[in-house]
């Protein structure tokens, strides 16, 4: 299941996107940049984008919608949407994914699961005890993954009071994630911290294993 995101404003205009959303509606990134929704959307879907648009609150949880893009040669292709308003600047964050071969969980069955790890995880530390229930890197990579799924942005300050450890362990476990290639940290760092692509597909697999359990081979 191929991932996209892509960031417009209130109206529908495109402001940015990256290769996945060229790939999803197989346009060149010029032919995208500060166009409206409308010009790629099937006819038939534009009533239901319309009103999502309008329907949306900042900062709420994201709003799942299936729509259908249309291509350049015409043909069309479905994809899931979770949308999120985000700040006073009324930008709207997207993670789109759409389906090449066979039926994969969408964003929002994905994201479903990851509350579900995530509540697991809260049970343990209240049941167990920290002394006894500790997995550091298990919540940092958790809630760096709700917020993307969720159009918002943390720093790694901001995770640390989360999972409440110190900063200067929340630096070390930064160092060895971005060092096997999970995380990264924006060229323009302004404490911002996000999944890499190998992050996000591996915290994927994980919560598809919750949904559709199947037994795996431990070496």
């Amino acid at each position: 299941m191929p991932v996209a995101h892509c960031v417009s404003s209130m109206a529908g205009i495109i402001l940015d996107f990256d290769d996945g959303f060229c790939r999803l509606v197989q346009r060149r990134p010029d032919r995208l940049i500060g166009i409206s929704y409308k010009a790629i959307t099937a006819p038939a879907d534009l009533s239901r984008s319309s009103k999502m648009l309008t329907g949306l609150i900042d900062k709420a949880a994201p709003t799942h919608l299936r729509k259908a893009y249309v291509r350049p040669d015409g043909s069309l292709i479905k994809a899931d949407l979770l949308v999120s308003k985000f700040g006073d600047e009324g930008r709207l964050i997207t993670t789109l994914s759409w389906i090449d071969g066979r039926q994969e969980p969408s964003p929002s069955r994905l994201w479903k699961a990851a509350l579900r790890v995530k509540h697991v995880y809260d049970a343990r530390l209240i049941e167990l005890g920290k002394d006894l229930f500790s997995d550091h890197v298990g919540l940092i990579l958790l809630h760096m993954y709700l917020a993307e799924a969720e159009g918002r942005v943390v720093t790694a300050s901001q995770v640390a009071k989360l999972i409440n450890i110190p900063e200067q362990s929340m630096d070390r476990w930064l160092k060895a994630l971005v060092h096997r290639g999970l995380v990264e940290i924006p060229v323009s760092n302004l404490g911002y911290i996000q999944l890499s692509q190998d992050g996000i597909i591996r915290l994927e697999r994980l919560f598809f294993a919750t949904l559709a359990p199947e037994p795996l081979a431990v070496a």
